[in-house]
C-alpha cells in the first residue's frame, strides 16, 4: 500500500515519481482476444500508463444491474482489463464519468439519466447509483490499495449544455440554477436591477442574455452573468461528484477535465476543488485550417502552466473521429512531432493521448484494433515518448522575463487584447500568464491583455506589482471600470484627448527608437511622467498619383501619443498605438528586459528551460517551408564549462556557432540541448 499524491509535476506513488505520459485505450470497444496484443504493441511505443473510461450506458444491462465481469458480454470485463493491466505492469488513469461523452450515445449516460442536467436531483440520484457500483469493482485496484490506479476522474469536460437544458437551467421562460446563482451574485433584487438597469420585483424574474453584445454595456453585464454562471454550475457539479467519490472512498488524487478555452469552465476554479485539472485539445493537421490556430494552441498550454501544479493535457489528439475529419484532416507525423514539442514549449509536464488505439468511430491512430501498427505515424510516437522520457520536461524550469495577463471571465467573454497578443507571437517572444484572479507576477515586464473593466481587487494587484518593481506595458487599452462596470481607474492612467487613423496606415517614428505602422494612435496635450512622441513619416507608397500632395501634407507632424511614468520601484508605460513585433522587441530593450533565447529567422518559436547545468530550446516551424534556424541565446544563461550541444530529436550534434544555427523542416520542431561539463 502506498500513498498517492502530486508532487513536482508527478504522480508520486510511495516513494516512486510516475510521470504522466499516458494513452487511451477504450477496453469495451475492441475485442478482449485482442487486449494483450494491443497493450503488449503500446508497451513497445514506450508508454507505462493507460487511460481508460469506463461506459456506464454499456454496463449497466437494466436499472441498478451491472455487468463489470463480462457475464453478458466478453467487452463488459472491466475487472479483466484491470487485472491485464496489472499483470503487463501498467499505471492506470481510471475515468468512470458518470459522464464520458467518447463519442457515444448520450455521452456514457443512460436514457432516462440524460433527461436531467447535471445538478437535478434526480440525475445525481441515478448517477450515484452507478458511482458505487464502479468504485466498488475498481477499489482493489487503487494504488492505495496495492494496485496500478493512480489517478481518478470524477466526470468529462462538465458543462451546462445551456442549448439543451435551456427550462430546466432557468435561461428561458421559468427560474431554476441560473437563478440560484444570481442570488449568490447580488444581495437582492434592488442591486440586480442596478447592474441590469431592469425593474423585476424578485431574482426570480430574472431571464438570461446568453448571446453577446459587446457594444452595449447593459446585455454585456447580463451576459457576463450567464458566463460566470457557467463557471458556477460547473464547479457545483464538480464539487459534488469529488465529494461523492470521496466518500465512496477514493483516495487517490481525483482530476477533471476541460474544453481547451474557458468559456464554459473555469480551470483554476476547478483545481480548487479536485487535486488536478488538465485541458483537452485537438488542433487541426499541422495547425492550418483556423486562424493562428497554433498561436491559440500554445496560450492554452500557456495558461494550463500559469494555473495548475502539473500542468498537464488531459486528451491531446492522437486520431480523430469520424465527424470531425472534415475539419482536422489526415493527420500527418509532422502534425504529431509538432504538436508535441509545442506542448512542451508551452510549459506542459505531460499528457494522455486519445485515442492512442483506434475503435468503432476514431480512427488515424498509430495503433489499430489488432494491435498492428500504422508504421509511420508510431515511429512518430515512440520518438516522441523517447524524447520526453530523454528531457524529463517535469524537471525544467522556464526561462522567460516576459508575461500577458489573462483574465478566465474575460477570455471566455469577449476574448480582447487578440491583437495584442498577436504581436508578441509574431515577434518569437515566449512568455507566461499572469492569473489576474489567482497568481502573481514575477517577470519583469508584464503586457496588459485584458479588457477595460476588470475588478477593484485585481486592479489592487496590478499596482502593487508596480510599486514593487515591475513593468507594466499599456497599448492603449487599460482598466477603467471595476467588475460592476463602474468608473474605477486605481493605477490612474490618463485617457487620450484624441484619437487619429491612418488610410489605412500611417508609418510613425516613436521616441523611444522604434517604427511603427499605425492603424490607430492616440493624441495626448499633457501627460504624467515622460511623453512618447510619434512623427508622422512620409508615406511609403502612395496608392492614387494625382493625390501624392495631400498624402505628404501631414510629413513631420508630432504627437504625444503615450508617456512613461515611474510609480514606486516600477514603471507604467502607456502607448497609444496598435501593438506590433517590432514595437514589442523595442519595449524590451527600452526597459532593458533581455528575452533568453529568440529566433532570428522569422516565423520560428522558441522557448528556453534551464535544469540544473543544461539549457533546453523548443524550436517550432510553424511555416509551410523548411527553415535554417539562428537563435540568439542570452549569454547569461549558457551552462558553465565546455558546452555540448544536440538536437535531442533527430540525434545530431549541432556546431557552437554564435548565434546558434541549424535546420528545422516545415510543421516540424525539435528540441535542442545546450549542456556544461
Amino acid at each position: 500500500m502506498s500513498h498517492v499524491s502530486i508532487q513536482n509535476k508527478v504522480i508520486k506513488v510511495g516513494e516512486l515519481d510516475v510521470p504522466l505520459l499516458s494513452g487511451e485505450v477504450h477496453y469495451w470497444r475492441l475485442d478482449p482476444d485482442n487486449w494483450k496484443p494491443v497493450l503488449k504493441t503500446v508497451s513497445e511505443m514506450g508508454i507505462k500508463v493507460i487511460a481508460t473510461y469506463v461506459c456506464w450506458d454499456y454496463h449497466e444491462i437494466s436499472p441498478g444491474v451491472y455487468d463489470f465481469k463480462g457475464k453478458t458480454n466478453p467487452r463488459r470485463n472491466l475487472t479483466g482489463f484491470l487485472e491485464l493491466l496489472t499483470d503487463l505492469g501498467f499505471w492506470i488513469i481510471f475515468r468512470p464519468g458518470p459522464y464520458i461523452y467518447s463519442e457515444w450515445k448520450n455521452g456514457g449516460v443512460p436514457d432516462d439519466a440524460a433527461r436531467y442536467h447535471r445538478m437535478d436531483p434526480a440525475f445525481q440520484e441515478r448517477a450515484l447509483q452507478y458511482m458505487q457500483a464502479v468504485t466498488e469493482v475498481a477499489k482493489p485496484y487503487l494504488a492505495t490499495n496495492g494496485g496500478r490506479i493512480l489517478l481518478w476522474q470524477s466526470d468529462n469536460e462538465i458543462d451546462p449544455w445551456p442549448h439543451w437544458y435551456t427550462e430546466q437551467l432557468g435561461l428561458g421562460k421559468q427560474s431554476g440554477p441560473f437563478q440560484d446563482y444570481l442570488k449568490t451574485r447580488y444581495q437582492n433584487v434592488n442591486e440586480l436591477n442596478a447592474a441590469w438597469q431592469t425593474n423585476y420585483a424578485s431574482i426570480e424574474q430574472a431571464r438570461a442574455v446568453i448571446a453577446l453584445f459587446s457594444d452595449e454595456p447593459i446585455k454585456l453585464r447580463r451576459y457576463i452573468d450567464f458566463v460566470d454562471f457557467q463557471h458556477w454550475y460547473v464547479n457545483q457539479v464538480s464539487e459534488w461528484g469529488v465529494k461523492a467519490y470521496r466518500e465512496l472512498g477514493v483516495d487517490v488524487p481525483i482530476y477533471l477535465n476541460a474544453y481547451s478555452g474557458v468559456g464554459t469552465q473555469s480551470w483554476s476554479e476547478m483545481e480548487m476543488i479536485a487535486d488536478l485539472v488538465g485541458t483537452d485539445t485537438y488542433p487541426t493537421n499541422e495547425f492550418s485550417h483556423w486562424p493562428n490556430e497554433h498561436r491559440n494552441f500554445l496560450d492554452s498550454i500557456r495558461y494550463t502552466a500559469a494555473m495548475s501544479k502539473l500542468p498537464y493535457i488531459a486528451e491531446f489528439e492522437a486520431g480523430t473521429w469520424h465527424d470531425w475529419l472534415g475539419d482536422v484532416g489526415m493527420l500527418s507525423t509532422n502534425h504529431y512531432l509538432m504538436a508535441g514539442i509545442s506542448a512542451l514549449s508551452g510549459g506542459v509536464a505531460g499528457w494522455n493521448w486519445y485515442m492512442l488505439v483506434n475503435r468503432d468511430n476514431w480512427y488515424q491512430s498509430p495503433i489499430n484494433e489488432w494491435g498492428r501498427t500504422r508504421p509511420d505515424l508510431f515511429a512518430a510516437f515512440q520518438q516522441m515518448v523517447s524524447l520526453y522520457d530523454e528531457v524529463q520536461p517535469y524537471t525544467w524550469e522556464k526561462q522567460t522575463n516576459t508575461a500577458l495577463t489573462y483574465n478566465p471571465q474575460q477570455r471566455a467573454s469577449v476574448r480582447p487584447a487578440q491583437p495584442l497578443f498577436q504581436a508578441v507571437y509574431d515577434a518569437g517572444v515566449d512568455y507566461v500568464f499572469f492569473d489576474t484572479v489567482r497568481g502573481e507576477c514575477k517577470q519583469k515586464v508584464l503586457f496588459y491583455a485584458c479588457a477595460h473593466w476588470m475588478a477593484r481587487a485585481v486592479q489592487e494587484k496590478l499596482k502593487n506589482y508596480v510599486l514593487e518593481g515591475g513593468n507594466l506595458v499599456f497599448f492603449g487599452t487599460y482598466p477603467y471600470l471595476d467588475e460592476n462596470l463602474q468608473p474605477c481607474n486605481l493605477l490612474e492612467i490618463v485617457e487620450p484627448d484624441g484619437i487619429l487613423k491612418g488610410l489605412p496606415k500611417i508609418d510613425l517614428a516613436l521616441s523611444i527608437g522604434a517604427a511603427c505602422s499605425a492603424e490607430w494612435f492616440y493624441n495626448y496635450r499633457d501627460v504624467p511622467g515622460t511623453p512618447i512622441y510619434a512623427k508622422r513619416l512620409a508615406p511609403k507608397s502612395i496608392v492614387a498619383e494625382e493625390n501624392s500632395l495631400q498624402w505628404n501634407l501631414q510629413n513631420e507632424e508630432q504627437y504625444i501619443v503615450g508617456y512613461n511614468q515611474n510609480l514606486g520601484k516600477g514603471k507604467i508605460i502607456q502607448l497609444g498605438v496598435n501593438p506590433s513585433k517590432e514595437l514589442i522587441l523595442q519595449i524590451h530593450q527600452h526597459l532593458s528586459v533581455n528575452i533568453p533565447a529568440r529566433s532570428l529567422t522569422p516565423g520560428i518559436q522558441v522557448a528556453c528551460f534551464k535544469r540544473q547545468n543544461e539549457l533546453f530550446l523548443t524550436v517550432v516551424n510553424p511555416s509551410n517551408e523548411d527553415k535554417h534556424v539562428v537563435v540568439e541565446i542570452d549569454q547569461t544563461l549558457l551552462p558553465e564549462g565546455t558546452i555540448t550541444i544536440k538536437d535531442l530529436l533527430n540525434r545530431k550534434s549541432i556546431p557552437q556557432n554564435q548565434p546558434l544555427t541549424f535546420f528545422v523542416p516545415a510543421k516540424n520542431g525539435t528540441v535542442i540541448s545546450l549542456k556544461g561539463d
